[in-house]
């Protein structure tokens, strides 16, 4: 009885078919990876920026007085390529830490961008420290982080007439922003995108100012 095998072509054309099946299911199952890491990524996006703009427009929205004048300044700080501004403002929006720290007040507070640490983009933060004295204009100590891997943060603001400003002195000269603090504040707060580096994650609030200048018109 003569012993039937395979040939050398039909063992080669049974590994390119395998070799086939296999690639295809690597590219599916690695696309599907990527598609749940792509999701997770935009899901921690999105809190983080829903976070740090709540808390910004809380923090704006109780803009509050320190003897007959309010305080809100902007200074412009450069980070690698990349220009930001440095907000200071004083607001009834304290947010105490621990129990020996009084839970209101007026406080400082500063939103600053810095350079990131192992993550790409730079960090957003937040410092909040009680000034009862008008003298101190240091900026307050310390701070927390409220986002990282941010790409941008611009800020436009209004005043009574809807007149946009890149700027804001409160100490200054101009007579719309002396004491003052803005009508109004657009804020555009942008996220680096792991999957495509020239499309950030873009994200918008206008916030109203309610009560913006010392004396009632």
């Amino acid at each position: 009885m003569k012993n039937k095998g395979f040939t050398l072509i039909e063992i080669l054309i049974a590994v390119l078919i395998l070799g086939i099946v296999l690639s295809t299911v690597y590219a599916s199952y690695t696309g599907t990876f990527r598609i749940i890491r792509e999701t997770q990524y935009d899901t921690e996006v999105y809190g983080m920026a829903r976070s740090a703009l709540d808390r910004m427009a809380r923090d704006l929205q109780s803009t509050a007085l320190w003897r007959g004048a309010f305080t809100f300044v902007t200074k412009s700080h450069t980070l690698g390529d990349r220009e930001f501004l440095r907000l200071t403002f004083r607001s009834a929006a304290h947010v105490a830490f621990s129990d020996k720290e009084a839970t209101d007040g007026i406080a400082l507070i500063e939103y600053g961008v810095e350079e990131g640490t192992d993550k790409p983009g730079y960090v957003l933060t937040r410092s909040d420290s009680l000034y009862r004295d008008p003298g101190k204009e240091q900026s307050p100590p310390g701070g927390f982080l409220l986002g990282d891997r941010v790409e941008a943060l611009t800020y436009t603001f209004f005043d009574e007439t809807g007149k946009e400003y890149d700027s804001w002195n409160s100490d200054g000269d101009v007579p719309v922003q002396k004491k003052r603090v803005p009508a109004a504040v657009l804020i555009r707060l942008s996220f680096v995108n792991e999957a495509d580096r020239e499309r950030p994650s873009l994200f918008m609030t206008r916030i109203r100012l309610p009560f913006n200048r010392p004396e009632v018109p």
